[in-house]
């Protein structure tokens, strides 16, 4: 018997800590068993685990934000932002021990050949509205949006390669957690 009161004797981050291993490491068991053809083969199995692994991100910034920053407060759809939500952990954490190239975290775009200011603010808003209307920590749960449509875009899912992705995941909360549990 698994009781929630073992949980209940942790700090909030240090709780939060164990639920994004919880989630990281139920993403990998998936994603090997995908690689491995057994169980079902499916883009559904592959979007809950690329789920599984967004939270687990989300849930080990906030750990650590709310390590250095006790008063915090995640509102609204910056709180599930991983753009958001990396950019204030490494301003908490900037030492390099702390820093990993983070999946899933969008690219702003800078410099696009031959666009000139204006159509380069098109794009970024063109950009921006799509970040709206296809909200990456939903787009994974969920086979369609809010108002029950299906979302608008072609998604695929490899399993081989986002093994080796989940496995560097691991590698860096393995050196990561130590740290933030120091403090």
């Amino acid at each position: 018997m698994l009781q929630h009161f073992d949980l209940q004797q942790l700090s909030i981050p240090e709780q939060l800590l164990v639920h994004s291993g919880a989630y990281l490491d139920s993403a990998e068991i998936l994603c090997e068993r995908l690689s491995a053809n057994t169980g079902r083969r499916n883009y559904a199995h592959g979007a809950v685990l690329i789920s599984s692994a967004f939270h687990s991100l989300e849930l080990i910034f906030k750990a650590g934000i709310l390590q250095a920053a006790p008063d915090e407060k995640f509102t609204g759809r910056s709180g599930h932002d991983l753009n958001t939500l990396s950019k204030r952990f490494f301003k908490l954490y900037p030492k390099k021990e702390f820093q990993f190239e983070v999946p899933f975290r969008r690219e702003d775009v800078e410099i696009v050949d031959g666009l000139d200011a204006g159509e380069l603010a098109e794009v970024r808003a063109f950009a921006s509205r799509y970040r709206m209307r296809i909200p990456e920590d939903q787009r994974h749960r969920y086979p369609v949006d809010v108002g029950g449509k299906e979302w608008k875009g072609l998604f695929s899912f490899e399993a081989n390669s986002f093994l080796v992705t989940l496995k560097e995941l691991q590698s860096v909360y393995a050196r990561l957690v130590p740290l933030l549990k120091k403090g």
